[in-house]
């Protein structure tokens, strides 16, 4: 089966890439992961997930994790943003 134009050949290759500065969270979500974005204005991860929640992280210079806050929801979260 090939994905978006690309070979069967192409599409086996290792996706796992560089895992150097990849960020552990702390207390990660309990469900898969719906969407996540990095603040614009400040060393910020919002984590959006299928457990109800959407977590705030600050992340340090040392690639940690903080949790700073946490939102429950009433159904899964698909989507998270930051405002400007």
């Amino acid at each position: 089966m090939s994905l978006f134009g690309q070979t069967a050949a192409a599409s086996s290759a290792n996706t796992t890439g560089d895992i150097s500065k990849d960020v552990a969270l702390n207390a990660p979500p309990e469900d898969g992961i719906s969407d996540l974005k990095f603040s614009p204005q400040s060393e910020h991860l919002a984590v959006a997930s299928w457990d109800k929640k959407v977590r705030i992280y600050e992340i340090n210079a040392q690639g940690g994790s903080e949790g700073k806050a946490l939102f429950e929801h009433e159904q899964p979260v698909l989507s998270c943003c930051w405002s400007k």
